[in-house]
């Protein structure tokens, strides 16, 4: 009889999992629902394989013009490239709270969107100009602090 054993295979992978952003839960985060656009998130590569993966804490902002007008998606500070509203700071709706691993490569989804909430600045997003995820900017944070319809603060 042989013992147990242990052998490692697959090599490198990406790392893959949600995304934790909130600095605290008390109190309670007020959260508002949308229909995300899947035409507005970029692919990525993950392993060799192009996917759409739409992570907690990533900024999201409303689409006013287009095809998709009336739907949310990621904003973007490319205020060239980006024509349907999303790279506008004034039609930043909130923080995405919902994973979506692969969803957005066949349909929309509702998502629901942190509108009030005590978040860790470090651990959000926006998209760039080149259309990839980054750490959101300051700019960005101080877009979502104390106005009408958000009060997000940043630590």
């Amino acid at each position: 009889m042989t013992g147990a054993s242990f052998n490692k295979g697959g090599g490198q992978r990406a790392p893959f999992g949600t995304n934790e952003y909130l600095r605290s839960t008390d109190p309670k985060p007020v959260k508002e629902s949308y229909t995300f656009s899947a035409a507005s998130l970029p692919e990525e590569t993950i392993d060799g394989v192009a996917q759409k993966m739409l992570l907690p804490g990533t900024a999201l902002a409303s689409i006013i013009s287009g095809p998709e007008a009336g739907k949310v998606g990621v904003y973007s500070t490319d205020t060239v490239g980006v024509t349907d509203g999303r790279s506008a700071a004034e039609n930043i709706v909130g923080i995405n709270d919902t994973w979506l691993p692969w969803q957005l490569m066949e349909h929309d989804s509702n998502v629901a969107a942190t509108t009030d909430a005590k978040c860790v600045q470090s651990w959000c997003f926006e998209y760039n100009a080149a259309g990839d995820r980054v750490v959101l900017s300051n700019t960005t944070a101080d877009a979502m602090r104390g106005t009408k319809s958000l009060d997000i603060k940043f630590s």
